[in-house]
């Protein structure tokens, strides 16, 4: 990974197709393949790498369908079913997540909010 200590921010020119391009330092850091992921946070925008989600739930799903009973082919069956409503599922927890109202204020602020109140006890 390349050391980028010192040169965390650079101005980049935005064509009139909308594209920029990244700096090398950071490309080369962030080891940045051909496809990144870009985030509107509503005040700006998060450039990261593309990571191939490699979460398998196979152990858990089938630690619980073994707990529901399960067993045999009716095991194969339902656990084949929900492997593969595991990228919906995903999506539907990404998007529901995009619904939550944006931070405006700093982090600190924010942290302080959540902090439970004498009326919330």
């Amino acid at each position: 990974m390349t050391d980028i200590s010192g040169k965390r921010l650079r101005r980049v020119k935005v064509s009139k197709q909308r594209q920029i391009s990244i700096p090398k330092e950071f490309y080369d850091a962030l080891n940045i393949d051909d496809e990144a992921t870009v985030e509107f946070t509503g005040k700006e925008l998060i450039i990261r790498p593309l990571i191939a989600e490699e979460e398998d739930f196979s152990e858990d799903i089938l630690r619980d369908l073994v707990r529901q009973g399960y067993t045999g082919d009716e095991l194969i069956q339902k656990f084949s079913k929900m492997k593969r409503n595991i990228p919906k599922a995903l999506d539907y927890m990404k998007k529901e997540t995009q619904k939550q109202p944006m931070v405006s204020e700093s982090l600190d602020e924010y942290l302080e909010s959540l902090e439970d109140t004498p009326e919330d006890e």
